[in-house]
């Protein structure tokens, strides 16, 4: 089975989030973040970027041993402020996937609280070694909209973003984790390269590279059930609880 353990943050916050300031408990605080990241380097794990790995595994090549990856959904403006040091600070990468529509203003899907990073900041992610995906123009839910209103979606965010950062914008990541077998063929038609879902996708990496999984990271997680996370066995385990709830 193929399969690399794929983190998805969101926002990091100076210090630990309330229900008011993170109201869906999706934001770890700067002190857990690198209490993580430096976990991660403890136990010997190195990120790679994640079109290195699409390229992987479409290849069928090996992966190299004990690599992870890390994504950041929405393009939150306290992941430029306090991750990009912490990832500085341990040699790692990640990736950001971003939503256009809404570049520099707030998290207009959500509750209009949350600073967005404008394409300057975007620029300087860039800049520091990091990647940029597409999350959609507006963060929809793909799966609602019609055919011609979802293509549109993604790929007037990957057009849009490739305008502002002068660079391919070969990735995807879905909204919400949403999608299905019309949205994953729109997203290939829109010129994406790979697309990803979260906890609902198939364990195998290279049974669709449009439906690709990834493990949601939240402020509860503890040391070990983030060490869960980074497991090959995690998705099985995972489907299992399913399951057994």
């Amino acid at each position: 089975m193929a399969y690399l353990p794929i983190l998805t943050y969101h926002r990091i916050l100076r210090h630990p989030g309330d229900r008011i300031v993170d109201p869906h408990r999706i934001a770890v605080s700067r002190e857990q973040f690198d209490r993580h990241c430096a976990w991660f380097r403890r136990i010997g794990l190195r990120t790679i970027p994640l079109a290195e790995y699409v390229s992987i595994l479409r290849s069928g090549r090996p992966l190299p041993p004990r690599r992870l990856a890390i994504t950041f959904d929405d393009g939150y403006e306290d992941v430029g402020t306090y991750g990009m040091p912490i990832l500085a600070k341990y040699g790692f990468t990640a990736t950001l996937f971003a939503v256009p529509g809404d570049l520099g203003g707030t998290n207009q899907w959500d509750d209009s609280s949350a600073p967005l990073m404008n394409a300057d900041q975007l620029r300087a992610w860039q800049r520091a070694g990091h990647e940029i995906g597409a999350h959609s123009m507006h963060h929809a839910h793909l799966t609602r909209l019609s055919g011609e209103q979802a293509f549109n979606e993604m790929s007037d965010s990957k057009k849009a973003l490739e305008d502002a950062l002068g660079k391919p914008v070969p990735l995807l990541a879905y909204p919400y984790g949403e999608t299905n077998n019309m949205v994953g063929r729109l997203a290939q038609e829109a010129g994406f390269e790979a697309a990803f879902a979260t906890d609902h996708a198939p364990r195998d990496h290279a049974a669709n590279p449009y439906w690709l999984r990834r493990a949601v990271v939240f402020p509860r997680n503890s040391i070990w059930e983030m060490f869960c996370k980074t497991r090959r066995w995690y998705p099985r385990y995972q489907d299992w609880k399913r399951r057994h709830r």
